[in-house]
């Protein structure tokens, strides 16, 4: 019997390596060179399902090839691991193709029929994105929905200071990670829906932490328990009674996606249910962006101190008598050390990977053969930690990377194609001015007004583990941080904001 075993899993075995020789009999040798998988066929699936995108960052390091293909059974994943190809891919974009992914969030997340499926693959999905670029470009428009945004967030600050203020020691614990979510989903909808939007009810917002747990399960089909559907339900019929009355004070970009979808034939039950994703796309990569920028400024005493004075010299006014004015142009412009924490943060957390589907055969840079109806993905770990972008130091949280050297120089100039948090051209995040506005504001108010620490005189840690399961950009910690967060008295007072100029636009590293 065991004899019979052992040969049967030998012949298995045997099966498996000729199987996956014979797949490879069919590459082309232009192709880029093959990473082998521990386990033949299916070993790179095992790992992306143990370790998300993150797995990128470990096979990358096992390879100095700029370029390299994982793979599972007979679909190849084409990996960059160089700056120096992305613009290459970026001109590319014609056959290399983000469209069929949009497609797939537009009937997987956000349950469209056949018809809108097809529209958004044709002159609707063009339409669709040019109307988001310009709705959210800096300007009036953009300004009105900042300025939404950080009323509401004044709103969670003082609370969170009169919640501390209040209690027994002058100190209030909290969860950060809990507190930062909820800040975001208000501040953010308050901006993109109106004073008057969907997420305002506790249960919608519940509803929809539960669905983005679901995400990644939609997009694969693999939720069994209709959990993740029925949270995703409660988020589309608040959206459905949303979208019969769009307020007047909802954003442009709100407005805009209403327009062009039903222009373009969307049925308006198929845009509601479009409107309601767009949720999916602000507040999971805002909140633990902002999280981490949080947790990197105040465990490090030295620049948080430098982050306090920098900020009251240059974007503060008023008195604890008269109140203070916190100038977000100011925010924007003239304050590079919280600019340069915060990019310092993305880089190091940031572990999405661009993905584009190769819809016709390509040859990148005149020597890498990428096949039709396969993939490239673009990690973003394998750039920011390079020590040729990045110095001898890359692996390592510097607050100081990304500040401007005397005379208004960038301490060192890069290509904006070496920072791609927020993607890569052509296909950048068109919220990337709302999100990042939103998280320096967030931030400079906490910075300003209260004092965090871990609770119970403990140590922050250096290197929390990670829930590396999450579909986002950067990574929430597996454990939510529970943190004492003290009121700074000679800065209790009302606080108010100045918008300052319209069109003015942070100077991120990625353009």
């Amino acid at each position: 019997m065991f004899r019979e075993i052992a040969y049967g899993l030998l012949g298995l075995i045997v099966l498996v390596y000729a199987l996956e020789k014979s797949l490879r009999l069919f590459d082309d040798p232009r192709e880029p060179p093959s990473l082998p998988a521990g386990v033949p066929l299916v070993g790179h699936l095992i790992g992306m399902l143990q370790e998300g995108v993150s797995y990128y960052s470990r096979t990358s390091k096992q390879t100095k090839d700029e370029i390299y293909t994982l793979n599972i059974f007979n679909t190849k994943l084409y990996i960059c691991n160089s700056q120096r190809l992305i613009p290459l891919i970026q001109k590319a974009s014609k056959t290399l193709s983000f469209r069929p992914f949009i497609q797939t969030a537009v009937r997987a997340l956000g349950d469209a029929t056949d018809e809108t499926y097809h529209l958004f693959g044709g002159e609707l999905g063009d339409n669709f994105s040019h109307a988001m670029k310009i709705s959210l470009a800096p300007g009036p428009h953009l300004d009105a929905q900042n300025l939404r945004m950080g009323r509401r967030a004044l709103i969670d600050l003082a609370s969170l200071v009169q919640l501390a203020s209040s209690s027994s020691g002058g100190a209030a614990n909290i969860f950060l990670l809990q507190w930062v979510k909820h800040a975001v989903v208000q501040a953010s909808s308050c901006g993109v829906f109106g004073q008057e939007h969907p997420l305002r009810d506790p249960k919608v917002e519940e509803a929809f932490w539960t669905w983005e747990s679901y995400k990644t399960s939609h997009l694969i089909g693999t939720d069994f328990t209709g959990k993740g559907y029925a949270a995703r339900d409660i988020v589309f019929e608040a959206f459905r009674k949303y979208c019969k009355a769009i307020p007047e004070d909802a954003s442009l970009v709100m407005k805009e996606r209403q327009r062009v979808m039903l222009e373009g034939g969307v049925c308006e039950e198929d845009a509601y249910k479009q409107q309601a994703i767009f949720c999916s796309g602000v507040f999971p990569n805002t909140a633990p962006t902002m999280f981490w920028t949080i947790y990197e400024i105040f465990s490090r005493p030295e620049v948080l101190q430098e982050l306090r004075d920098e900020i009251s010299r240059e974007a503060v006014t008023g008195s604890r008598e008269t109140g203070f004015v916190l100038d977000v142009a100011a925010v924007k412009t003239t304050c590079p050390l919280l600019l340069s924490v915060y990019q310092e943060t993305q880089r190091t957390r940031h572990v999405h990977a661009v993905i584009r589907k190769v819809t016709s055969d390509t040859l990148l840079d005149g020597q890498y053969l990428l096949k039709n109806g396969h993939y490239l993905q673009m990690p973003g770990n394998p750039i920011h930690t390079s020590t040729a972008l990045y110095g001898p130091n890359a692996d390592t949280f510097d607050p100081y990377r990304f500040m401007p050297q005397k005379g208004g120089d960038q301490k060192k100039t890069r290509d904006p194609s070496s920072f791609v948090a927020w993607g890569s051209p052509p296909h950048l995040c068109p919220a990337r001015q709302f999100a990042a506005t939103e998280i320096m504001i967030l931030v400079a108010l906490l910075v300003m007004r209260v004092d965090i620490s871990p609770v119970k005189g403990r140590e922050w840690e250096r290197s929390p583990p990670l829930n590396t399961r999450d579909g986002v950009t950067v990574y929430n910690p597996k454990k939510d941080v529970e943190v004492k967060v003290e009121s700074r008295e000679q800065w209790r007072a009302e606080w108010t904001l100045k918008m300052g100029e319209s069109k003015t636009r942070i100077s991120l590293a990625s353009g």
